[in-house]
């Protein structure tokens, strides 16, 4: 009975010690604002990006964090998730498209899959692969005009990074992608540094050819 009781008991806590993963590593509180700013492949600044937390809703030491951004005057939301130590980013947060004139009620948007960063991360795990949808369209109805997959994505390294906004100990991720319009495809690679409980910090896009095209870093934790 005793060895019974024992077994249970280390169980409980095992259980409660990861459901309470998420809160301990995620810093989100409602009303922190990340700066994301967009370099080209010079390393000119083109453009920042204001992320807002709105909501933190917690169930079960399980995070869902509701974000919304603007650059360049336009809004857009999306979503990240911890649930049970297991971060996940939300795709359409990096091409979501809207269109500027506020005459014209088509917009193109971006469904996709969440981009899985495992609580047990290793060097050289190989993660999920993703894909986002591209539609035009309305309230009402829309059409599917591009795809895009990431894949091949494999842990490189786990090192510390710092940007302007301070120093991370993360993990260094690459991975291909493919972007599919019609008949056309165009590839293309990139690297990025996810820490874990924010997500990702750093991202650089390379060509095909492995010519770097753009990166974004975040610059500025605001906590109000």
């Amino acid at each position: 009975m005793k060895k019974i009781l024992t077994i249970l008991t280390v169980l409980l806590l095992s259980s409660l010690s990861y459901s309470q993963t998420c809160e301990d590593t995620s810093p989100y509180k409602e009303g922190m604002i990340l700066e994301y700013t967009n370099y080209n492949k010079k390393g000119k600044e083109k453009s920042v990006e204001s992320h807002t937390i709105e909501t933190v809703s917690n169930e079960d030491g399980n995070l869902t964090i509701y974000i919304k951004s603007i650059e360049d005057k336009t809004p857009k939301e999306y979503i990240l998730k911890c649930i049970n130590g297991d971060f996940y980013v939300d795709m359409s947060n990096y091409t979501t498209l809207q269109n500027n004139d506020n005459s014209n009620n088509f917009k193109v948007k971006a469904t996709g899959d969440f981009l899985e960063f495992p609580d047990n991360m290793e060097v050289g795990t190989v993660l999920k692969d993703g894909t986002i949808d591209l539609a035009i369209g309305d309230e009402n109805s829309s059409a599917s005009i591009a795809t895009m997959n990431i894949l091949n994505r494999k842990i490189l390294a786990n090192e510390s990074l710092t940007t302007k906004a301070g120093t991370f100990d993360g993990y260094k991720v690459s991975f291909d992608y493919i972007f599919n319009i019609g008949i056309i495809k165009f590839r293309g690679s990139g690297i990025e540094w996810y820490v874990k409980g924010i997500g990702i910090i750093k991202s650089e896009n390379y060509s095909k050819k492995g010519k770097l095209r753009s990166s974004r870093v975040l610059t500025k934790i605001t906590n109000n």
